[in-house]
């Protein structure tokens, strides 16, 4: 067998980890090859280990992660076909466990990194990765999930729900950079920091994939999709006190038939709390799709919790 060494991967080998992504995740025929661009960049506060195998010097496995301080998070792990079943990806996982441990991570975690993400969580489909994740001693602790919804021929909300929302004083329209200040006061007041940062990211770009629902020029409601990936619908919410006009129901037409628009066959509902799914199956009619495992384990030499 040949050789088989592992080194840093740098800004140029970007390319490659795309390739490498493009022909190990089959699950993900749509956007596999951009799954790295998703977590290559470091966040504020972070430090990111991107880690290649190279073989004859030709890259055939990749690792992704992140350290948030005493948090380690695996953010994305692969090997090409042709190379697998030789523990390459067990190399690549015991490295960057020793890295993150030296940078002072006493937990790892694969799944639930909020700054940033392909999946939630490991989908269950992808089992080998889960089978080696349980062999180097994680154990699941969370299972999340997302939903699915066809969008072949969605036409968005009907004339009358908006004109019916236009009669109670609420305007409903794309977000603009203009909106800013506003849409980032109303999720610091009553949402989280999480959907403060997605909101934020969807709003700044050049066409903003954000919807908002305004009274008397206050945000009031927002629903956003593709700000991790272009499949990805979300986040949504409405403010509690102006629930009951049909805003939610809206903003949700809205951003899905933007996302038809632009190419995206099948929306998912991403990381979605299960107390979430009979509305989303109510409202829009879907259906349970995908399952992830957020697993975790303590770094050698450290209580488990």
């Amino acid at each position: 067998m040949s050789d088989v060494v592992l080194v840093e991967a740098g800004e140029a080998d970007l390319a490659a980890a795309c390739a490498i992504a493009e022909q190990s995740f089959d699950l993900d025929p749509e956007d596999a090859s951009d799954l790295p661009r998703y977590v290559w960049d470091e966040e504020p506060g972070t430090s990111r280990v991107r880690l290649l195998a190279q073989e004859d010097g030709d890259p055939v496995g990749l690792l992704i992660g992140t350290v948030q301080g005493a948090t380690a998070f695996l953010d994305l792990i692969a090997v090409v076909p042709g190379a697998r079943n030789r523990g390459i990806a067990k190399r690549l996982l015991t490295e960057w466990e020793g890295r993150a441990a030296a940078a002072g991570a006493t937990t790892f975690k694969a799944g639930e990194n909020v700054l940033g993400y392909a999946w939630a969580g490991v989908d269950i489909r992808y089992t080998p990765a889960l089978c080696l994740l349980i062999r180097a001693g994680y154990e699941r602790t969370q299972i999340v999930y997302n939903m699915d919804l066809p969008l072949d021929g969605f036409a968005g909300p009907s004339p009358a729900r908006l004109e019916r929302l236009s009669a109670a004083g609420i305007e409903v329209r794309r977000g603009e950079p203009g909106d800013r200040d506003a849409l980032a006061d109303h999720v610091r007041r009553l949402w989280s920091e999480v959907w403060l940062r997605e909101t934020l990211i969807a709003i700044d770009r050049p066409r903003p994939p954000i919807f908002l629902a305004l009274r008397d020029g206050d945000v009031i409601g927002f629903a956003a999709h593709g700000v991790y990936r272009p499949s990805l619908y979300g986040p949504i919410a409405t403010d509690p006190a102006e629930q009951g006009h049909g805003v939610g129901n809206v903003l949700s037409g809205l951003v899905l038939a933007d996302m038809a628009a632009g190419g995206v066959k099948t929306a998912q509902i991403g990381w979605i709390a299960e107390t979430a799914i009979p509305f989303y199956s109510r409202t829009a009619g879907a259906r349970l799709g995908r399952c992830f495992w957020m697993l975790a384990k303590p770094a050698p030499g450290t209580p488990a919790a």
